[in-house]
């Protein structure tokens, strides 16, 4: 049965993620992953004091890492594995030049936490990704409904993905105002759209995608005309 967390220890990884946040400028989706990775070695590693932290810990863990299943009882993927461990390398190196944990971790300490060369470029090598086909795509678009408002929403949405291929956090964070049809560009302002790194993007549509250039007028133009 996993022991409950400690005051002390759950203090160090407060202070450790408060620094990766506004120090480092993480985002909370990073954070969220750092925070699991860290109560992961901290559950396997029985609450142990950080203070005792050995590079033993590091190796074992790395093992049974090496040895977890994940989804489906798969053995953990190189990629989970890799950032599993840059989050504990990155802690450990962190706790190393705080007051009270100098004189016990020195900085090498997180070399430890490292994956082997071959994992590591396994990590590295991003597998193929099957995407539909533009014909495939242009096919889901004519067989969606039309019916209610929501449904031209739903519609233009997927309309939108087609013709610009942006990200989901910043198709869904987009407004009226950021698509300009005489153009055809939608220009994603990161004050008010989810960019990735906060970053300005102009993006312009795909062309030969008429139809779904002609659902993204309808709903626009409904928006305009009878939503006011």
């Amino acid at each position: 049965m996993s022991k409950q967390p400690t005051e002390k220890n759950e203090r160090i990884k407060r202070r450790f993620l408060e620094y990766r946040k506004y120090a480092r400028q993480l985002s909370d989706k990073t954070l969220d992953r750092e925070i699991a990775a860290l109560e992961r070695f901290d559950a396997w590693n029985q609450r142990k004091d950080f203070a005792q932290f050995h590079i033993e810990q590091a190796m074992g863990f790395r093992t049974h890492l090496e040895q977890a299943k994940g989804a489906g009882n798969k053995p953990l993927a190189k990629s989970t594995m890799r950032a599993t461990l840059a989050t504990l390398r990155e802690f450990i190196l962190w706790l190393s030049q705080q007051d009270g944990f100098r004189s016990r971790i020195k900085p090498k300490d997180a070399d430890y936490f490292n994956l082997s060369r071959r994992d590591e470029a396994e990590a590295r090598a991003a597998p193929p990704r099957v995407a539909p086909s533009v014909n495939q795509a242009k096919r889901a678009l004519s067989l969606m409904p039309t019916a209610t408002p929501i449904d031209l929403r739903n519609k233009a949405v997927f309309a939108l993905l087609c013709l610009t291929g942006v990200r989901v956090a910043a198709l869904v964070s987009l407004r009226f105002k950021h698509v300009n049809l005489a153009e055809k560009s939608v220009t994603q302002n990161p004050r008010e759209v989810a960019t990735k790194f906060g970053k300005r993007i102009d993006t312009f549509f795909a062309r030969g995608f008429e139809d779904a250039e002609d659902v993204l007028v309808q709903w626009m133009t409904h928006l305009d005309e009878v939503e006011l």
